[in-house]
C-alpha cells in the first residue's frame, strides 16, 4: 500500500494535487469514518493519502492516528481498545455533592412548606394540570413544578454540585500516550494536522496546526512543531460529560461546540481537494411527526454538529467564485460531495456512545459501502445547488 501511495499522485497543470481530508466529531461514530478511509486508500485516485488533515473530536483522534501513521486495521484496534474497556471514569466527588445537596434541599424545603401557605398554593395550582391524574402524572407534574415555579431549586441543586463533570478522562490520556508512544503524535507522512478545540471562558475556536500559512493567523490559529496528546484529548472532551483540559493560557473543551466539521483549515492549510465525512445522516425530506423523543434528539444533534460546515462549505465555495475573478489573490479549492451514511435508520441517537465491538465494526462497515458508493458517483463535486446531502442521499 505504502508503494502504491508512492505512485499515484495527481495532477493539475504539472503541479501535485493536495488532498484534505475533514473529519467532523461523532463519539463512536468515527469508527464510519476508519471504513471510509480504508476505501480511499484503495482506490487508485486517492491512494497517496491526505496531505493536509483537519479533525474535532472523535475526528481529532482519527486524525491524530493517520497523522501517525496508522492503518485503517490499526485504528480499529485503538476503538476496539476504547469498546473493550471504556477509558472514562464517573466522578465519585460529582455524585457525592449531587445527592447531598439534594438531601439539604429536600429537607430545607420540606421545612419551609410548612410556614409557607403561598407554596402551598404555587403547588396545589399545578397539581390540578394534571387532574385526572394518568400513567406518567407524578413525573410529569413533579417536572412542570420545579421548571414553573421552583426553577431556583434546579439552580440550587447544580451550584451544590462541586465538579464540573461527570467523568475522568485521565484513563483516556494514558491510552494516547501508549498508542503514539509518547505526549506527541508522531506524523509519519510530513502531513499538515488541524486540531480544533473551544476555549471553555471565552466561547472562542482555538485551532491548533502544524504550519504556518497567511491564512493560519492568531488569535483562532496556534502554530505548534507538533500535535500533542492533550489538544487531542481537549477536542474530545465533551462540556460537562468530561473535564476541560488546560492548554498554555486556555481552559478547553471539544471543538463540536462550534466547528464539528472543520472544513475552514484544510483550506487555510493549502488542500486543492477536499474530502469531507460526516458521521450524521443526510438530511429527510419527510414532513412527518417523529416516531418517538429518540428520533427527535437525533436530529436535534445532527442538525447542531451540522450548522457550521453547511457555514464553512457556502463561504469556500464562494471564495471559489471569487478565485475565478482575474487579481482576486485567491485559488480555487474542490470541494467533494460530503461521504456520510444511509438514511436507513441504523445510526440511533445513543450510538454517539455505543462503544461496543460488534457496533463499532457494524459502523466500519457502514463507512466501507458509503465510502464505495462515493467512489462510484463520481465523485461529484460539491456545487451548492442543494443542502449538502452526500452520496449515501
Amino acid at each position: 500500500m505504502a508503494a502504491a501511495r508512492k505512485r499515484v499522485v495527481k495532477r493539475i497543470g504539472g503541479k501535485a494535487q493536495r488532498l484534505g481530508l475533514v473529519l467532523s466529531g461523532g463519539g463512536a461514530r468515527g469508527a464510519f469514518q476508519v471504513g471510509v478511509y480504508e476505501e480511499l486508500l484503495a482506490d487508485r485516485r486517492f491512494a497517496g493519502g491526505p496531505r493536509v488533515l483537519s479533525g474535532t473530536s472523535a475526528g481529532a483522534i482519527n486524525s491524530s492516528l493517520i497523522a501517525a501513521g496508522k492503518t485503517p486495521d490499526e485504528i480499529m484496534d485503538f476503538w476496539n481498545g476504547i469498546a473493550d474497556n471504556p477509558p472514562a471514569v464517573a466522578s465519585a466527588r460529582f455524585f457525592h455533592t449531587a445527592m447531598r445537596t439534594i438531601l439539604e434541599l429536600a429537607v430545607r424545603e420540606s421545612f419551609k412548606s410548612l410556614v409557607t401557605p403561598q407554596r402551598w398554593s404555587t403547588f396545589w395550582q399545578r397539581v390540578r394540570n394534571h387532574m385526572p391524574p394518568q400513567p406518567g402524572s407524578l413525573l410529569a407534574f413533579f417536572c412542570e413544578y420545579l421548571l414553573t415555579s421552583r426553577f431556583d431549586v434546579v439552580s440550587q441543586i447544580l451550584e451544590g454540585i462541586r465538579e464540573p463533570f461527570l467523568a475522568s478522562t485521565a484513563q483516556l490520556r494514558e491510552r494516547l500516550v501508549e498508542t503514539f508512544e509518547g505526549e506527541k503524535v508522531p506524523n509519519r507522512g510530513q502531513v499538515h494536522v488541524a486540531i480544533n478545540t473551544v476555549d471553555a471562558h471565552s466561547g472562542q475556536v482555538v485551532r491548533y496546526a502544524t504550519t504556518r500559512t497567511p491564512l493560519t493567523r492568531p488569535p483562532e490559529y496556534v502554530i505548534v512543531d507538533a500535535i500533542t496528546v492533550d489538544m487531542v484529548l481537549a477536542s474530545a472532551s465533551i462540556p460537562l460529560l468530561f473535564p476541560p483540559v488546560p492548554i498554555g493560557s486556555h481552559l478547553l473543551w471539544d471543538g463540536g461546540l462550534l466547528v464539528n466539521t472543520p472544513l475552514a483549515p484544510v483550506v487555510a492549510m493549502g488542500a486543492d481537494e477536499i474530502i469531507t465525512v460526516l458521521v450524521t445522516e443526510p438530511p429527510d425530506p419527510s414532513s412527518s411527526q417523529f416516531e418517538h423523543f429518540g428520533r427527535a434528539v437525533e436530529r436535534t444533534v445532527d442538525s447542531f454538529l451540522e450548522n457550521a460546515y453547511n457555514v464553512d462549505r457556502k463561504l469556500l465555495l464562494e471564495r471559489n467564485r471569487l478565485a475565478a475573478l482575474e487579481g482576486s489573490g485567491y485559488r480555487a479549492v474542490t470541494l467533494y460531495d460530503a461521504v456520510r451514511p444511509d438514511r436507513d435508520g441504523s445510526f440511533s441517537a445513543g450510538s454517539y456512545l455505543y462503544f461496543k465491538r460488534d457496533e463499532l465494526e457494524r459502523m466500519r462497515q457502514a463507512g466501507r459501502r458509503a465510502g464505495r458508493r462515493w467512489l462510484a458517483a463520481g465523485p461529484r463535486v460539491d456545487r451548492l445547488a442543494e443542502p449538502a446531502a452526500g452520496a449515501a442521499a
